[in-house]
């Protein structure tokens, strides 16, 4: 597996820190069957959906934040309420996708 496009971005809410990891896909080569292409597209979706984040400082979880998040300063509580409160409610930052 390879990484692909651009990274996804994750924030630890207990030590107020945002980071970015790596996405995974499979690797296509000229010379592979649709099979085998097909049966790594899988493979590279299902290590992607089990796949657990976890804070490099603390060690605790981590949450999926969305491709536009644009983390608070560290110092400012408020915003990193509001902003984990967005998030537990199911939403993640995306800019044009109504709502």
């Amino acid at each position: 597996m390879k990484s692909i496009g651009t990274p996804r971005q994750y924030a630890c809410f207990k030590c107020r820190k945002s980071f970015k990891r790596p996405r995974f896909g499979a690797s296509h080569d000229r010379f592979m069957t649709a099979a085998q292409q097909t049966g790594q597209l899988k493979e590279a979706a299902m290590f992607e959906a089990q796949r657990e984040y976890k804070c490099p400082d603390c060690g605790g979880p981590s949450h999926f934040m969305g491709q536009d998040f644009k983390a608070p300063k560290h110092v400012d509580v408020k915003a990193w309420e509001a902003v984990q409160a967005f998030i537990e409610a199911g939403k993640t930052y995306y800019r044009n996708r109504g709502g």
